[in-house]
Parts: structure tokens; sequence; C-alpha cells
């Protein structure tokens, strides 16, 4: 190919649907735990999908959840905990980041997947509302729920 060739680049996008099926089983693995929690589903690009908070759970968790999910979109698919890492490795980095998210905050934290479909960066999906940890499986569950996986 030409440097004056146009290639087309294709991308894998999340749907709707299949957003609002993760969001379901991370809430039924939620109940499991007795936690309430709250999530987020965004495209590959940080766009919002879905997003849900349950009952109880506290109204900041879903913008915790929402900036959690960016961050790991605006990376191109890094796993709440590598961004964690780095984040402790060079805090004033991610702190001269957070002003550049669309208005959405940029949380590098436990508590975020990528979301792959077929191998392809497709999303991610962040939860908050209990320890770290607990939000990062339930995230987990709910990707594997719906045939997806957190890892190309």
């Amino acid at each position: 190919m030409s440097d004056t060739e146009v290639k087309t680049l294709s991308a894998a996008l999340i749907s709707y649907r299949q957003a609002q099926a993760a969001i379901e089983a991370a809430i039924a693995f939620a109940r499991g735990k007795s936690v309430k929690l709250s999530f987020v589903v965004l495209d590959s690009a940080g766009h919002l999908v879905a997003a849900a908070r349950m009952d109880g759970a506290a109204f900041v968790t879903i913008e915790v959840a929402r900036g959690k999910a960016f961050a790991c979109a605006a990376s191109g698919g890094q796993p709440g905990t590598a961004l964690a890492q780095r984040y402790r490795d060079n805090p004033m980095v991610w702190g001269n980041l957070g002003a550049i998210g669309f208005s959405a905050p940029l949380l590098p934290a436990v508590g975020a997947l990528p979301i792959y479909i077929d191998g392809a960066f497709a999303g991610a999906m962040g939860a908050s509302g209990a320890p770290s940890e607990l939000d990062e499986a339930a995230v987990g569950h709910a990707i594997g729920a719906i045939g997806a996986s957190p890892q190309p």
C-alpha cells in the first residue's frame, strides 16, 4: 500500500444488547455477594453504551465506575490493575490527564476491564461500590457471561 492509498480500519463495537446483558450478569453477581454496585459499559472510543446503579448503591459510584471504564478505554484496553500500578509509578502524569476526558473522570483504578470480542477491543466496563477487587470480579464475570474476554 502506498502512502497515498486510503485504508479503512475496522473496529469491534459492543452493542447495547451486549452491554445490557453484561450489566444484568454483573448485577446478579453483586446480589450473590450481597453488595450494591454501579456499572458502566463504554465503547472503544469511551462513549457510554449502558449504565446502571443498583438500588442502595451510593450515588457517586456511577461516576467512579465511569471513570474506571473511561481510563481503561482511553488507554486502549489496559485493565484497571495495570493502570493503578502506572498511577503509583507516576502520579503526576495521571493528575494532568484528568482534564482531557470529555467531561468524564479518568480514574486509573482496579475495578475496570477491557472488553474484547473475537480478539478485537470493543469497549470497557467499570464497577464501583465494593472493595475494588470485588468490583473487578463482578466485571470479569459480566464480560465472560456475554462470551467476551478481558484479554485479546
